[in-house]
């Protein structure tokens, strides 16, 4: 009886798996080490965090040049009684900065709420070499982006400020906010702004890029206490909604809805009930008219035949 050898296609196809297995295992060793050090912050970033200060007022005294070239104080867009947006940047920003204000302007586009009328935006330059000429331009570029219009009152309540280095850190150092110069003249720091109250104190912190409209929407109102909210809708929302810590967003209470619940069931009792209270009223006082008609025409029924009766 005669075998069947292997074919030399079986035997090539063997000697494939077995070296794509090495290389695969080779690839393996090697992009360990090297994904560990992707890990690692460059030295000149290391130790930059942000350190969050719930709470904490931020120094509204300090003052500093808008884009227009004037002295103002830090305070001035808060004692309006709006809540605040201030945001950490530079305006000379390569990349990151830019994108985070563009991204924040995208979500203010979206919001039905309106800068200078809801909430003021303070954009804070932490390059101290940057001036009023510069500011100015960036906020050109961002209020046409926003779209609502070139407005004295959005101009006003939308600041671009440069200011000297020790008033910056002050400002940096209340909210938390670690940042560094390198040695190529850009800044590293996180990718975050805040959501102040009209008070001054910090809020929220709303990290990353993209902030969905609804979130920044329920971190305003809750920074103003509900006080900015145009109608029950908003009332809703800030009553429903609580910012959740763990997840780093505001998500739906379930207790809060519970109550929601509870009271809309009582208000709703109180309708029916005070609904059927006035139907009876009525219902009775119809009785009433019902019967007093009824003897009018008894009695004058009466009397038409008292008088058929003595005319006969």
């Amino acid at each position: 009886m005669m075998h069947a050898r292997p074919t030399t296609t079986s035997h090539r196809q063997s000697l494939q798996r077995a070296a794509i297995a090495v290389v695969s295992l080779v690839l393996v060793c090697v992009a360990s080490p090297a994904l560990a050090q992707m890990n690692v912050k460059p030295k000149e970033i290391q130790g930059l965090d942000l350190i969050e200060r719930l709470g904490e007022r931020a120094p509204l005294e300090l003052t500093f040049r808008d884009s227009s070239n004037r002295i103002t104080r830090l305070g001035s867009y808060f004692d309006v009684g709006r809540p605040v947006v201030l945001a950490l940047v530079y305006y000379r920003c390569p990349v990151v900065c830019t994108l985070i204000m563009q991204r924040m302007v995208e979500t203010f586009r979206e919001m039905d709420f309106t800068i200078g009328q809801d909430f003021n935006v303070v954009y804070l330059s932490i390059d101290d070499s940057e001036n009023p000429t510069i500011a100015r331009s960036k906020q050109t570029e961002l209020i046409s982006l926003y779209g609502r219009g070139n407005t004295e009152t959005i101009q006003e309540n939308w600041a671009f400020l440069t200011g000297d280095e020790t008033s910056i850190q002050q400002v940096a150092d209340a909210v938390g906010f670690e940042f560094r110069r390198l040695p190529n003249g850009e800044y590293s720091h996180p990718v975050v702004f805040m959501v102040m109250s009209p008070d001054g104190r910090v809020m929220r912190y709303m990290y990353g890029y993209d902030q969905p409209p609804r979130q920044m929407k329920l971190a305003l109102l809750d920074a103003s206490e509900g006080k900015i909210a145009r109608n029950l809708f908003d009332r809703v929302l800030h009553f429903c909604y609580q910012f959740d810590p763990n997840a780093g967003k505001y998500s739906l209470h379930a207790m809060q809805l519970m109550r929601l619940g509870g009271l809309m069931t009582m208000v709703l009792l109180a309708v029916l009930v005070g609904g059927l209270f006035v139907y009876e009223r009525r219902r009775r006082a119809s009785a009433r008219r019902q019967k007093q008609d009824s003897v009018v025409l008894d009695a004058n029924a009466r009397i038409g035949t008292t008088a058929l009766g003595q005319g006969t």
